[in-house]
């Protein structure tokens, strides 16, 4: 049976720039004979967290939208990956309100102690920014944020990568060499994983 990526794009650009590092990611998943499911976040109808708490009686989300789907599909997959654009020195909108939805997890891994994943289990994942600006540490906020939500979800970041100085749509497919890190990497956490 293959194991299965489960994929995250949160640009609202249609193959966007990071929406192109991740299909070169997953390219080096479908080489390494991996299930891929691509999901963009802008497509997908939820509303952002109101902060009613419920979820804290029993671990669910009382919000029924596009989301709903989203728990089982993260809580039975292999391995994670999202990509972003950075604004303003974080992740985009898009992501944050869909990290925020995931206070349902966070209320069933420390309020009932009953995460949906074990935490002994420990799916790998990885991240992918593009920003536009070159500053060094101009990705390291969207980083940190992504660090806390996979601790949260019992998602460990094995490998994350940083693009900077890409604005206008279409300016990484040119960079093949930025095409070729990105496959590489890919290459690296899916025979990492297939060895564990």
């Amino acid at each position: 049976m293959k194991k299965k990526l489960l994929a995250f794009s949160s640009s609202p650009r249609r193959d966007g720039n990071s929406e192109t590092l991740l299909k070169e990611f997953c390219r080096a998943a479908d080489d390494a004979r991996w299930e891929i499911e691509m999901i963009r976040i802008n497509n997908l109808h939820f509303k952002p967290c109101q902060a009613c708490d419920l979820c804290a009686r029993d671990g669910r989300c009382v919000l029924k939208d596009d989301m709903q789907e989203i728990y089982p599909k993260l809580a039975s997959s292999d391995a994670l990956v999202i990509a972003t654009p950075v604004t303003f020195g974080s992740v985009n909108a898009q992501l944050k309100m869909f990290i925020d939805r995931f206070q349902c997890w966070w209320n069933a891994k420390y309020t009932l102690k009953k995460p949906f994943i074990p935490d002994e289990v420990k799916h790998p994942g990885f991240f992918i920014c593009v920003g536009a600006l070159k500053k060094k540490d101009y990705c390291e906020n969207a980083e940190q944020i992504i660090k806390v939500f996979f601790h949260n979800i019992n998602h460990t970041l094995i490998d994350s990568m940083a693009f900077r100085g890409y604005d206008e749509k279409g300016a990484i497919a040119e960079d093949l060499e930025a095409l070729k890190k990105i496959y590489r990497s890919g290459q690296n956490f899916f025979s990492q994983i297939d060895k564990n």
